[in-house]
């Protein structure tokens, strides 16, 4: 009973933070010390994991802007939202993934050639630097630093961006797309940057407006957290399938289930509070974080 309280309650904490700006990595390290387990050992059951219900997350991605990534697959249909939380997610879109030459010279690859150019970065040097990160950059110390200094550069580019020139996912540039892949790679490379709020920011500073920061952040997430998803339990499944008994397999299932419910319930209300609201308050909520996260640190 008491593992399956640890399943339910760390779903819960990867869908709440997995695609907020706060940092998935530094709740886990407050969490693993709470309740006694630990998540840093890659030859634990725990550790598997909190990797496995990613999974449910990305498919919270997948089913909440379903029409639109179906748009983006098959230009020229009609989208249908089937939720009002949905509508202003899906609505709206004329996708294609036909190269074009905007008016400013600037080209304009397409919504999935965008996604696919924006993940490559993160693929490559996320691969060639896990060896490095592993060994030095995954432990409290780091993480409460990019906590608190990741707030402070969220809060910055709120006060100082002025506008966007870009409002939808459509319309993005090569040029945006490259560098927003590249501040994906700081997530990679710095546990506690937080994917989303590396990529929210890096859109908002070369001009996407919060909206679509925030959408091309999503849609960014499906092939990256499926190739690492994929990757760390190939080599869970090669060289520690003991871990995989079936009071273990009941548990993952049960912690992604409530990762998807969770997620789900998280972009919607996202969505809807980033068309009114700054990433200020989740700056300073990081800044918070990082305290708590040398406070453990320092107590250990």
């Amino acid at each position: 009973m008491l593992d399956l309280l640890r399943a339910i309650v760390l779903g819960i904490v990867e869908g709440i933070t997995e695609f907020l700006p706060i940092s998935s990595t530094g709740h886990l390290v407050l969490f693993e010390h709470w309740m006694g387990i630990s998540l840093k050992d890659d030859t634990s059951f725990w550790y598997a994991f909190t990797i496995f219900i990613q999974i449910g997350a990305i498919f919270a991605v997948i089913v909440f802007f379903r029409e639109k990534l179906l748009s983006m697959l098959m230009p020229g249909r009609r989208v249908v939202a089937s939720t009002p939380l949905e509508i202003s997610a899906a609505a709206g879109i004329k996708s294609t993934i036909a190269v074009s030459a905007p008016a400013s010279g600037e080209i304009r690859p397409g919504p999935i050639p965008a996604i696919i150019i924006g993940t490559i970065p993160v693929l490559v040097i996320g691969y060639l630097a896990q060896k490095v990160v592993a060994a030095h950059l995954e432990n409290a110390g780091v993480i409460a630093a990019t906590l608190g200094i990741g707030g402070v550069i969220m809060i910055v580019i709120e006060m100082v961006t002025a506008g966007s020139e870009t409002d939808k996912i459509e319309d993005i540039t090569l040029r945006q797309a490259i560098i927003i892949g590249c501040a994906q790679v700081l997530a990679a490379v710095f546990p506690g940057t937080s994917r989303s709020a590396a990529t929210i920011m890096g859109g908002m500073l070369v001009g996407l407006s919060r909206k679509a920061a925030a959408e091309f952040s999503f849609f960014l997430a499906i092939p990256a957290m499926f190739a690492a998803c994929g990757y760390s339990l190939l080599k869970l499944v090669m060289h520690h399938r003991e871990v995989l008994t079936l009071q273990n397999i009941l548990l993952l299932t049960a912690g992604t289930l409530v990762s998807y419910l969770v997620a789900w319930l998280v972009i919607a209300s996202f969505m809807h509070y980033i068309r009114r609201y700054t990433f200020i308050p989740f700056g300073i909520y990081r800044i918070i974080l990082s305290a708590f996260v040398l406070y453990f640190l320092l107590k250990k």
